[in-house]
């Protein structure tokens, strides 16, 4: 579709922009740099493009009383590497944020537009799997969250329905949790990683295990959690055989596809690889 047939909206208001994006062949931009890709490519054509950047409501990085956090869909990722909230309650989503492409990419991109554009390989989403994080989503109608684990339905594809917005994402609050979160890219820095791998551990206190979470990426079409990392619940030092099993639980949960930055196999043995690194970091081990 030639440019010229495309309008451009700015809304300054979530209920102005949710009309906007209820029209025929609307979308929502953020900072453009999965959209943009889209667009010149020619895989999406559509009649109307809505920036989100002037909604206030999309914006900003709030605590709750009991640490939890509401961080905004428009805040980018650069701006969440750097916020004191997120790396004081989420210092791995932080960091995760920070390894994201490079400078350019992080000023612009969004932390909604990387939910929303949903390519597997991305640094965030398995941090956000890990701490348990819910994203709300607005549509004319009302409001609605849904748990992260559930917003990702397949390949490049999310829970979002036609005219639906992300608007927030909530990461709730938990005592004592430490969360790590490794990627492995042999290639070059500001690419996607081959794998990527987050940890979250929380303990009572008695010093036991209380939850332990873990989420893949790269290696399928969704970020993957693995349910076996709920057997170190309990334990208070995990041996090297538990952290063993659940690493090689990794490995089998992991559904790679071959390309240019390795073949399935090899992906899967990275993802045994790199779960007992980030076990081993998240406890403090190494």
């Amino acid at each position: 579709m030639p440019a010229a047939d495309v309008s451009f909206s700015v809304p300054t208001s979530l209920e102005e922009a949710l009309a906007e994006l209820a029209e025929e062949d609307a979308i929502a931009l953020g900072g453009g740099t999965s959209v943009g890709l889209l667009l010149k490519n020619g895989l999406i054509e559509p009649q109307k493009i809505v920036w989100l950047a002037k909604v206030p409501d999309l914006r900003g990085v709030a605590v709750d009383d009991d640490g939890g956090l509401r961080i905004g869909a428009a805040v980018t990722l650069r701006e969440l590497a750097g916020s004191s909230p997120v790396r004081t309650h989420a210092p791995a989503l932080a960091d995760a944020a920070g390894t994201v492409g490079n400078p350019r990419v992080r000023a612009v991109a969004t932390l909604g537009g990387a939910l929303a554009h949903a390519d597997p390989r991305q640094d965030v989403p398995p941090v956000l799997l890990a701490l348990d994080a819910e994203v709300r989503i607005a549509a004319p109608s009302g409001e609605r969250i849904v748990p992260l684990a559930e917003f990702y339905t397949a390949f490049m594809e999310t829970a979002l329905a036609e005219g639906e917005l992300v608007t927030q994402v909530v990461v709730p609050a938990a005592d004592n949790r430490r969360t790590h979160y490794v990627r492995f890219t042999p290639g070059s820095e500001d690419d996607y990683p081959t794998v990527g791998v987050a940890i979250s551990i929380a303990r009572g206190a008695d010093g036991r295990i209380s939850r332990a979470v873990l989420a893949l990426g790269g290696v399928g079409p969704t970020p993957l959690l693995v349910p076996q990392a709920r057997e170190l619940v309990g334990r208070s030092a995990p041996d090297p055989g538990e952290i063993s099993a659940v690493a090689a639980a990794a490995e089998a949960a992991a559904r790679p596809s071959d390309d240019q930055r390795g073949s399935a196999r090899y992906k899967k043995a990275m993802a045994r690889v790199w779960t007992e690194r980030a076990l081993h970091a998240c406890l403090g081990e190494g």
